[in-house]
């Protein structure tokens, strides 16, 4: 089996405290492993259809999914059966403390939408080293981690915990009982709020399409967003509305039924509210 080891200018950012952050664009992603490596790898995947391997498998790796692969255990990277399109991929090379090594699941793990956001904040802050190289503190990476570990609860517990059944499922609304579940289903609603709040969906009809009753999701979205599922629509709305009005080619009265109110005067009023001034008034000075 290959065993890949690091070349000098990685060694050297490792010995500084310091995760090589390496961006990659590619036609097409080749097949890389099963191999062994003498570093910690934080795999995500950007775009593109791919599969990692995991104690001894092959597990689907769509866009959005984040793979942790500690060092001197076996993974790889190819792409899926059939997939022939571009593939975008930022592999993160460190040196976690094999004391305390913070620990993901043992497989490819897709993160709500908030998740990442978060990891793509912290992948586009690096800084670049002496060698050229972009980097990030472990510290700072290895602080990510242990909170993504804790929010999707440790392998142990995963394992030990009874299955709950879909939000979705006909049993009706459950109540979240872990950071992650509310993180899923914050993510879920803001996916809602962007494809259908032109639609005129309720605060309460997203509620029963997410999966929890409007009290939880209210409670969600305080917590994440420090603002109510109903204001979260609204500003969709605006924000769609001066777009529209920007363009110019459509009317206000036709851009308040495009963007999801039910009239005219219920959409000047939030409109006005929102921004200071009419709808009228902005389109003309778009």
């Amino acid at each position: 089996m290959y065993l890949w080891r690091p070349p000098h200018e990685i060694k050297t950012a490792f010995a500084q405290g310091f995760a090589v952050v390496q961006r990659k664009n590619k036609a097409r992603q080749q097949v890389v492993g099963p191999s062994r490596a003498l570093a910690d790898e934080l795999y995500a995947v950007l775009e593109g259809e791919l599969e990692m391997y995991f104690e001894g498998r092959w597990l689907p790796a769509p866009p959005g999914t984040l793979g942790l692969f500690p060092r001197k255990t076996v993974y790889g990277i190819r792409p899926k059966p059939g997939y022939r399109g571009t593939v975008r991929v930022v592999s993160i090379l460190l040196m976690l403390p094999e004391d305390g090594l913070p620990r993901l699941p043992g497989r490819p793990v897709h993160l709500p939408g908030p998740w990442w956001r978060k990891y793509l904040a912290l992948e586009q802050s690096a800084d670049f080293d002496a060698q050229g190289q972009r980097v990030l503190r472990v510290a700072e990476l290895s602080l990510f981690i242990a909170q993504l570990a804790r929010a999707l609860g440790s392998p142990e517990q995963s394992a030990t915990r009874p299955r709950r059944k879909s939000a979705l499922s006909a049993e009706g609304p459950h109540k979240p009982d872990t950071q992650a579940d509310w993180m899923e289903l914050w993510a879920r609603a803001e996916d809602a709020i962007r494809e259908k709040a032109k639609e005129g969906l309720s605060a309460a009809e997203l509620a029963e399409l997410v999966g929890v009753s409007p009290t939880q999701l209210r409670r969600i979205f305080l917590s994440a967003r420090g603002c109510s599922p109903k204001a979260a629509l609204t500003k969709q709305r605006i924000d769609e509305a001066k777009r529209l009005l920007a363009a110019g080619r459509l009317n206000v009265t036709q851009v308040a039924e495009r963007v999801g109110f039910s009239n005219l005067p219920r959409f000047s009023a939030a409109f006005k509210q929102a921004t200071g001034v009419a709808p009228a008034h902005f389109a003309r000075k778009a």
